[in-house]
Formats: structure tokens, C-alpha cells, sequence
């Protein structure tokens, strides 16, 4: 098979989110010739890499916007927003000269896992999938409170995410997409509404095998416990659900790391504060991919607080070290992650939720045994559902959209 990947970003990076293109198309080319287009932003990097580890079955065509179009500015979101709507034009333009050179079997568009966007790229004489996309979760609204200022944006984004079945755009996607993949159940009733039926609830993010410990990372027991919280400082990310759950555990020995930055970082460290949390908890800044291995392995608990996300891939990286993920019971996380690794919270009140992310605390403090346990579920199921695991049951989707009776392009495709 030859397939197309379209990727925004894309670097071998294992420490960023532009590495989920790169692994995917990486693991692919085991299985098959693939070519990757992608924006030339971290191209050094790529070409580095295949310098000292060639692959003859991956190929990458580099993309880029001309003059004050390309403004490539990470730390300006809606600028990287506009930036991406015009690079998927230009993208597309190249894939069609690409593919009346190559005749690909197959196109899959894994940018960014979001339903808002609409691509072009079924416009291709292939069959087009798409995806893991998310997206169609929202903000629980009784959680307004943590949101601040930020809610007028979350309450924006969820009507935008209640219209968008009805979007013409949307609407021509799912009804040319030989399949979509899909990683939440949110994202799932929005795209039905929209007239999807051909859909996979598949992340196709995994853990490299590499990445994977070979034995399970055993812990010291210890009297203390270490709680370990990552991601973006920002309103749907929720670290004050933790910080109001600690108020309930002052009489239990704990050590909480909290790693990344980001707009909140300020109120959310004077939150800390006020709550007489400074000798408990630890604000560590921006940590690299390769310090977070070692703080898994420092912490006894992963716990993570999303109140609105597609999917939390840092779960799964702390799984692989052997950790039990705390985690609120909903969207992504709630339905991918197997709940012999997880502690669960119902999302249902605040109140509620905080006192049960106190209970969970407790219990795994009281429990070393179940810390184990729950570790170590994690620790199989990150090891049986591995990026080349991801990789084997894709070539294998790939095969079934390109033999099915239901596929109205398969009559157009050159056998080979």
C-alpha cells in the first residue's frame, strides 16, 4: 500500500505534540510505503534523523506559506489557527500533484484531533480517513467557577461545538470519509448528528515500544505519598479541583509535583498559597519529555483533572512508568483508559468531585498494594496497545476500507 499522511507538525521529538505525526508515520512504514506532508518547521530535525536511521519507505514532501502568511507562533494560538487554515489549502494543492505522481491507495489526515476543522483532502480520487479526531466534548457547566474569565470563551466554544452538525463543511466531510476515527464518545454523537456511520473509536496514539519498560518500575514503599500533575496552566485544565482536594488531606504525609506553565501559573501558585499549600505543593515550570520520565518514576500517583479534553496523552506516558492515574471520569479519559488502572471520579458537582479526588488520594495512600496493582494494569495495557500494536490494527482498517463493498472510490483504485 502507499499511503498519503497529512500532518500540520511533525518532528521526531519525542518530548512535543508534533512528534504524534512522526511515531504514526514512523510505525506505518513498517507495514507499508508512506509519504508525509507536513510544514518544513522542524525539518532539520527530521533530516537529521533519517540521516542516521534511513528508511527507504518513508518519504516527506515539506509545505510552506510564502511571506506574512507564515507566521509561525507557537505562543500565539490564534495566529497558529489562521496560519493552519491556509497551510491545509496549500497542502492540499501540493497532495494533488503528489498523488497524480505516485497514485496513492489511501489518504489519512492526522492533524490536529479536533471535528472543528474541516480538511479538503477527500477531494483526493482515494478513500480519505480522518482522524483520532475530538472536539465534540464540552466544559461541564456546573464547573464555570474554575474557568474564571475565561468561561465566556468555553461558553462560546461550546455553541460552536452544538452547531457544528449542521456546518456544510462538516457535513461534506463525514459523508466523503471512508472512516473516521474517533476518540471520545462527545465527539462521536456530535459527528452522528452530522450523518457519520462510518466511524472507529481508535486513538492512534500509543507509546513507542522503546519508551516502553522492559520490567515493571517497581517503587520503595514510603510513608509519604507523591502525587504528580502535568499539562498547560490553563481554565480547562482544573489543577484547583487538586489544590481544593488537598485542603481535606492536611493530616496525611504528601508531596505534590506540579510540572508546565502557562497563563494561570500566577493565580494558580497565589491559590496554593492561600490555601496554606507551600510546603506541600511544588510548581516545577516547563519540564523537557526526558525529566517527566523521571519524575513518573519519582511519584507514586498520576492524577489529572481535566474539565474539558479531547484526550489526556500524558496518561498514557505515566501508565508506561507504572503509575495509577487519578483522573475525573469523563470525555477521553474516562472511556480509553482501562479501570484496572485508573481511580475514577464522577463528574457531577464540584463539591462532589472534590471530595471524591480527597477519597482516591486516601485510599491509595492507605493502599501500597493497590498502588501496585493498579500500576501495573497500567504498565500491560500501555505495553499491549504500543504505537507498533496502534500501527498493525491501522494496516489493517486501511485494508478493510480498501476492499469494502461500501467504499464508493474502491472500483476507481489500480490494483497492485
Amino acid at each position: 500500500m502507499r499511503i498519503l499522511l497529512v500532518g500540520f507538525a511533525c518532528s521526531p521529538d519525542h518530548g512535543s505534540e508534533q512528534a504524534i505525526t512522526w511515531s504514526w508515520a514512523w510505525s506505518l512504514s513498517h507495514h507499508c510505503e508512506v509519504w508525509v506532508i507536513t510544514h518544513p518547521e522542524y525539518r532539520q530535525n527530521i533530516e537529521d534523523f533519517l540521516a542516521k536511521h534511513p528508511n527507504p519507505n518513508l518519504h516527506f514532501c515539506f509545505v510552506q506559506l510564502a511571506g506574512w502568511m507564515n507566521p509561525w507562533d507557537t505562543h500565539h494560538l490564534g495566529k497558529l489557527r489562521l496560519h493552519y487554515l491556509f497551510w491545509q489549502q496549500e497542502a492540499y494543492k501540493v497532495a494533488k500533484e503528489l498523488h497524480r505522481e505516485i497514485a496513492f491507495d489511501l489518504v489519512h489526515y492526522v492533524s490536529w484531533a479536533t471535528i472543528s476543522s474541516a480538511p479538503q483532502f477527500w477531494r483526493l480520487p482515494i478513500p480519505f480517513v480522518w482522524g483520532p479526531v475530538g472536539g465534540g466534548q464540552v466544559a461541564p457547566a456546573l464547573f464555570r467557577r474554575y474557568f474564571g474569565a475565561g468561561w465566556r470563551s468555553e461558553l462560546l466554544r461550546t455553541l460552536r461545538v452544538k452547531l457544528l452538525p449542521w456546518v456544510p463543511a462538516i457535513r461534506k466531510v463525514v459523508q466523503q470519509s471512508a472512516l473516521i476515527l474517533t476518540i471520545n464518545p462527545e465527539t462521536v454523537k456530535v459527528l452522528q448528528l452530522a450523518g457519520a456511520s462510518r466511524m472507529e473509536m481508535f486513538n492512534i496514539i500509543g507509546i513507542a515500544d522503546e519508551h516502553i519498560p522492559k520490567v515493571f518500575p517497581r517503587r520503595e514503599s514510603r510513608q509519604s505519598l507523591t502525587l504528580l500533575w502535568a499539562g498547560r496552566f490553563e481554565p480547562r485544565k482544573g489543577l484547583p479541583l487538586l489544590l481544593e482536594a488537598l485542603e481535606h488531606l492536611r493530616d496525611l504525609p504528601l508531596r505534590v509535583l506540579v510540572a508546565g506553565d502557562g497563563p494561570l501559573r500566577g493565580l494558580w501558585e497565589a491559590q496554593a498559597a492561600k490555601l496554606n499549600l507551600g510546603d506541600t505543593v511544588k510548581f516545577l515550570g516547563m519540564v523537557s519529555w526526558h525529566q517527566m520520565r523521571d519524575l513518573y518514576l519519582e511519584s507514586d500517583v498520576f492524577v489529572f483533572t481535566s474539565l474539558q479534553d479531547t484526550f489526556g496523552n500524558v496518561t498514557l506516558e505515566a501508565m508506561a512508568q507504572g503509575l495509577p492515574v487519578l483522573t475525573l471520569g469523563h470525555q477521553g479519559v474516562g472511556y480509553q483508559l482501562p479501570d484496572v488502572a485508573t481511580f475514577k471520579v464522577p463528574v457531577t458537582t464540584p463539591d462532589e468531585v472534590v471530595l471524591q479526588l480527597a477519597e482516591g488520594i486516601r485510599k491509595l495512600h492507605a493502599n501500597p498494594e493497590l498502588r501496585h496493582d493498579m500500576g501495573n494494569g497500567g504498565w500491560e495495557y500501555v505495553k499491549s496497545n504500543s504505537q507498533s500494536v496502534r500501527a498493525e490494527r491501522m494496516v489493517q482498517l486501511y485494508r478493510r476500507i480498501l476492499t469494502s463493498s461500501e467504499n464508493p472510490l474502491v472500483k476507481r483504485l489500480p490494483t497492485r
